[in-house]
Formats: C-alpha cells, structure tokens, sequence
C-alpha cells in the first residue's frame, strides 16, 4: 500500500520554525538506522578520522521518503532540495553548531560540533566517496566529538546516525493541500507537486 506523502516545508522568516538542534540517535523514529540506497550501500553515521573524533553524515536527502506514523496517522515524510538549503542555512545563521543532543531528549550534550555544514552541488562540492549515489543537494554534516562518553556510544553503534527533530518543519499532504502533522498555515500553490 502506498502511503501519502506529505512535503516539508520550511519558512525561515516564521519564528516558531527552524532546527532548534541535532540530534545523535540509536533507533531514529524513520524507524531504520541508515538508509539504504541500494542493497549494496548503506548510508549512516561515519567516522571519519578516529584519531581526532572525526564524524561525517548526510543529514537531509533531497527526495527521500521517510516513514512517520503521527498518533496512528501513517505517511511518507519528504524534502524537497530547495527546503533542505533553506533548513540548512537557517541552521548556519544561527549558530547552532553546539546545539547537540541524544535521542531527542532536549538536553544539550557538551562536547559536539559541527565544523562543516555543505550541501552538495555540480559545481563546488560534489558528493563524497561512499555517497556518489545520493542526489545533489544533500546535506552533509561534518563533527568533531570532544566528549569521551559521547565517543565511546559512537564507537560501539550505540549512536548511529543524525536527525533532525519533527517539530522543525511545516508539512502538507501532497495529494489534497491539507495538513495534518507539526505546524501548518494554507500551502502555498508552488509547494504542490503534481
């Protein structure tokens, strides 16, 4: 069974939206721990450098379906390239680098940042090794982590991969213009796809 799909939409001149912070979780409500492009490509958290506690992850992927089930309500959650840049830089304006937590729990965690912060793109910054196959547009989160505690969750897959929090974003039913999940107001006619 097809489920609806439902389009993120992002307004960075509302004040109630907008990344508050990341966050570094075991069993992601998308219900999987990484997303698999094809049966050969896993796609999750990376350590990219062990030696200075080097993380690497796609945060958000231009097209991706992500499983929700809201209070029994099932669906498919997507963003589109443009609301995943306008996400994206609104993180970067306001200096959320820090803003870390585990398992949306609301409670920064020290000793996590974010030094990089890319979208990928075909002429400045294309898709790393190990992540060809994702589309451009992609964006890619790249940390340092300081805290031993923290390191250690990571090094043992207890911490597995990035998310962002649901109540961050507006989405809208893309098959009738009608909300039912986070934060709505009317759809404007260019976030509705055919």
């Amino acid at each position: 069974m097809d489920l609806p799909i439902k389009k993120a939409v992002f307004d960075p001149n509302d004040p109630v939206m907008g990344l508050k912070m990341v966050s570094l979780v075991s069993d992601p409500a998308i219900q999987i721990h990484w997303i698999t492009m094809d049966a050969h490509t896993p796609i999750k958290l990376a350590i990219q450098d062990e030696e200075q506690r080097i993380i690497f992850t796609p945060v958000l992927i231009p097209g991706q379906k992500i499983y929700r089930n809201i209070q029994g309500e099932e669906f498919d959650l997507m963003f589109d390239a443009d609301t995943i840049e306008a996400i994206a830089l609104d993180w970067q304006k306001k200096n959320l680098a820090s803003t870390v937590d585990t398992e949306h729990s609301q409670k920064l965690i020290p000793g996590v940042t974010f030094f990089e912060s890319v979208l990928s793109n075909d002429k400045r910054w294309s898709n790393p090794k190990g992540f060809e196959k994702l589309p451009l547009r992609t964006w890619f989160l790249t940390g340092k982590v300081e805290s031993n505690e923290t390191w250690n969750k990571i090094k043992a897959g207890e911490l597995n991969i990035l998310t962002v929090p649901q109540d961050s974003i507006k989405c809208y039913n893309m098959t009738d213009n009608t909300g039912g999940w986070g934060y709505f107001k009317p759809i404007p006619k260019q976030y509705i796809l055919d």
